[in-house]
């Protein structure tokens, strides 16, 4: 109800762009990718809206995008539009958390086709872990790439919608050694010849891979591990697995970790370790370069003994062959989900006077790792930034780590940042500057009967604590020297909307769908708009059909307190007038940020009950959890 109301109230605004006015851009540009390009910067180097125009930004339409059409018990509570749009020949193109894949006209929001996939027949999958979210869609020749929440990939022509192959789920999440559960979020990467995937798990005890099949007939070309195989595998810290249609490879393991004989342990309980961020693709050389989740958090941590590799890990992996080069683990044997998890990012970067190629991780746990590309190893050392750590343990502490620590040292302490706390969006990387928000959320541990893996458990429970205030804050590192160069206070979360730098502007949306644009070396506020909607996608930015400039926005699409909601995608253009002074709200923006004040405040209680898990279906107790999707 509430996006209907910001509609009406938007549709009679005076911030529609006039129909006269036509600002051309002096060159065409789009928005390929997730994260703009291959290696996730999240920068697009237009300058058409800069900081010099930003305040002249109007909306040009509004698409409302249909409430979710689906009741399925136990689902999880959607966590709104995640896909920031791809914008190509003109079209826009994103989905829904529901499963819906929808294009449209770039200068005028009209509806040129979409694709509803049918989770109805989700629940038939006894690997579903009943998840529902997209964080990203896939453009390749012609082409849209998307996994949906089954693991299916569905392949669409980019034109007209229609279906050019289905993958089926079975095929991508039937995996040896898995006694867990998955689902789907992110976007295969098609790299020559290979469509690579992989799919997410948290809580739910599924064993974290990452998989390569060929584009041509969807033949399995190599798979790699993330964790040994349920059971346990004591060998599994000396050697890395690849398993390729001809059989399993193994090699000796590289990393910053000494290996422990029998890591993990020997039981039915191990899982985690997905790869559930956009990972990073040097086309060149042939390597992706991705992060590792956390292990299952839900049963007790002593009994997997050991570093627990290769989870909490930033890790290179042969593109081709699925050959592990390196591997850096931020903690060891981890208690909680604080792993760098959202994004990575291939820069080259000038350190001490020299160029060096660098991967960039913001981690959950509130450090940013800057690591040699071609070898993993720190450039410098870890820089923090976020409030207070606490409760945290192992937290870089390399081989010095505790590696048989129970859980039971939190039971009944708050930990910061908490499961969803810290950095909760992928950052943006400009010019030798990493822009990342974190949100300063802390979580506290209780222990109970837990349901996992089809059955009850002693487990752990984490959950919000609502006595530390909830807000965030945006970063400008110097990723040369690892100075931070300024800092804005946000008073709302800030959680999987990626930061986007293009024009000299910064632009961050909070959760409460507050979009802040910011001026990119001094950090001071130019723009303030209220959107309406939960936030939970970053922007894009790109030239219509007609040639003109335009800011996109999705907001809202979520689960409100047990209510779904449809949500939004805003266009803006510039128009001749400013809208609104500098970090000043206009009229309609008051109007609009009124209207949303309740619908904000139910989106912090979705987010206190995201840890809802696999055992709704059966009625079973919370577990511990790391947020779903992350």
């Amino acid at each position: 109800m509430f996006v209907r109301v910001m509609l009406a109230f938007l549709l009679l605004s005076s911030l529609f762009v006039p129909a006269s006015y036509v600002a051309h851009a002096q060159e065409r540009f789009e928005w390929r990718y997730p994260a703009y390009d291959l290696r996730n910067t999240n920068f697009s180097p237009q300058t058409a809206i800069n900081k010099g125009n930003v305040e002249r930004l109007a909306i040009a339409w509004l698409y409302q995008v249909p409430e979710n059409p689906y009741r399925i018990p136990a689902l999880a509570p959607l966590q709104g539009i995640e896909t920031t749009p791809l914008v190509v020949n003109g079209i826009v193109y994103f989905a829904t958390p529901y499963n819906r894949l929808v294009a449209l006209r770039s200068d005028t929001g009209h509806v040129v086709w979409s694709y509803q996939v049918n989770m109805t027949e989700f629940t038939a999958k006894p690997y579903w872990a009943y998840v529902a979210n997209q964080k990203s869609i896939w453009y390749h020749n012609g082409a849209i790439y998307m996994m949906a929440s089954d693991c299916s990939v569905h392949v669409l022509d980019a034109a007209n919608g229609r279906r050019l192959r289905l993958v089926p789920g079975e095929t991508i999440c039937n995996i040896p050694g898995n006694t867990g559960f998955y689902w789907g979020e992110q976007a295969p990467v098609v790299y020559r010849d290979l469509v690579i995937v992989r799919a997410s798990t948290a809580s739910f005890g599924g064993r974290g891979f990452i998989a390569a099949y060929s584009l041509d007939d969807f033949r399995l070309v190599w798979r790699w591990f993330t964790v040994p195989p349920a059971g346990g595998d004591p060998d599994w810290d000396f050697k890395y697995v690849v398993e390729t249609a001809g059989g399993l490879r193994t090699g000796t393991a590289r990393g910053n970790i000494n290996p422990y004989r029998g890591d993990w342990g020997s039981n039915n309980l191990i899982g985690g370790g997905a790869l559930w961020g956009l990972i990073a693709l040097d086309e060149a050389e042939g390597v992706i370069y991705a992060s590792v989740g956390q292990p299952s958090p839900v049963y007790d941590a002593a009994k997997r003994p050991g570093p627990n590799l290769y989870t909490m890990s930033i890790v290179a992996l042969n593109a081709l062959t699925g050959e592990l080069l390196w591997y850096y683990q931020t903690i060891p044997h981890s208690l909680v989900a604080v792993e760098p998890g959202w994004s990575v990012i291939l820069a080259d970067v000038e350190v001490a006077g020299a160029v060096r190629k660098v991967v960039i991780a913001a981690a959950k746990s509130d450090y940013i790792y800057v690591l040699d590309a071609r070898t993993g190893q720190p450039v410098y050392q870890p820089v923090k930034i976020g409030g207070r750590e606490m409760n945290i343990n192992n937290v870089n502490a390399g081989n010095n780590a505790d590696l048989t620590l129970s859980t039971d040292v939190l039971v009944g302490k708050t930990y910061c940042p908490g499961a969803q706390g810290g950095v909760e969006a992928p950052p943006a990387y400009s010019n030798g500057i990493l822009y990342v928000a974190t949100q300063r959320a802390c979580h506290r541990v209780s222990k109970g009967p837990v349901f996992y893996k089809n059955e009850i458990i002693e487990g752990y429970i984490s959950q919000v604590d609502p006595a530390i205030q909830q807000n965030s804050t945006l970063y400008a590192v110097d990723v040369r020297t690892g100075r931070v160069l300024w800092k804005f206070e946000m008073p709302n979360r800030y959680q999987a909307a990626s930061v986007v730098v293009s024009g000299g502007v910064v632009y961050a949306v909070d959760r409460a769908g507050i979009l802040y644009m910011l001026d990119a070396d001094s950090g001071r506020l130019l723009r303030r708009l209220s959107l309406g909607g939960l936030g939970a996608s970053g922007v894009s930015i790109a030239t219509d059909i007609q040639g003109e400039p335009i800011l996109l926005v999705p907001t809202g699409g979520g689960e409100f307190g047990g209510t779904y909601t449809p949500g939004v995608v805003a266009a803006f253009k510039l128009t001749q007038a400013p809208q609104t002074q500098a970090g000043e709200l206009s009229l309609t923006e008051l109007i609009v940020l009124v209207a949303v004040v309740a619908a904000a405040f139910l989106g912090f209680v979705l987010l206190s009950r995201r840890g809802r898990r696999h055992s709704a279906e059966k009625g079973g107790p919370k577990t511990m959890a790391g947020g779903v999707g992350d």
